[in-house]
């Protein structure tokens, strides 16, 4: 109880000749000492921090919340390197390759594997691969030297380009090119003008062999 307090109320008393009883004073300073002693004590709780508004309270919060944000930031470069340890691997290097003899019996293996298999490459979708070494063919195949032209070189390369991208396109392409060895033959045949004609021989012979299983037109 403040001081204003007090002597508004022990004033009347006093005026008029009034005494102030025993009891009127314990009644008046004793509550008014209890008073100030509970707010001394409240006061004293808030100052040691045990108040919930105390700032002790309040620190210890703080500092709880900063170890949960470190932890979670922790957290987060954990989130990161789960990240990168999910991320798709890189297909194998192209290792090239020749087409093999026995090209024709290979293509019939390989189209009767891939057709038993269910959903695979349309008809149409191979024919566009096959027209892509169709141009350079027919220019070599009138040809007698055994090394490729210059322009049949940079179009092979194109080709090659070609198929990769259709590759990411499309999964059943993928598949196709795949099990076809398409990307390991076009490198294999580097200037030969031989590897090319057997090459394009081979490619006729997938697409001979697709219809023949049943390939769709797409």
């Amino acid at each position: 109880m403040d001081h204003t307090a007090l002597l508004n109320r022990v004033h009347p008393l006093l005026t008029n000749g009034n005494r102030l009883s025993a009891q009127s004073f314990e009644a008046l300073f004793g509550t008014c000492t209890r008073t100030e002693r509970v707010s001394t004590q409240m006061a004293g709780w808030n100052d040691n921090g045990r108040g919930y508004g105390g700032g002790g309270y309040n620190n210890n919060r703080s500092g709880y919340s900063n170890s949960y944000n470190g932890n979670r930031s922790g957290s987060s470069s954990y989130n990161s390197r789960s990240s990168y340890g999910q991320q798709n691997e890189l297909p194998p290097e192209i290792t090239p390759k020749k087409v093999p003899e026995d090209y024709v019996d290979e293509a019939e293996r390989i189209m009767r594997n891939l057709m038993s298999g269910g959903k695979t490459v349309t008809t149409s979708k191979i024919r566009n691969l096959l027209s892509l070494v169709t141009d350079i063919y027919n220019k070599e195949n009138i040809r007698t030297d055994e090394k490729l032209r210059s322009e049949s070189v940079v179009k092979l390369n194109l080709m090659r380009v070609r198929v990769a991208y259709e590759c990411g396109r499309d999964d059943t392409v993928k598949a196709f090119v795949a099990q076809t060895k398409l990307l390991e033959y076009l490198k294999g045949i580097s200037t030969d003008r031989a590897d090319l004609i057997r090459f394009a021989h081979y490619m006729e012979a997938l697409v001979a062999f697709h219809r023949y299983f049943g390939g769709k037109e797409g």
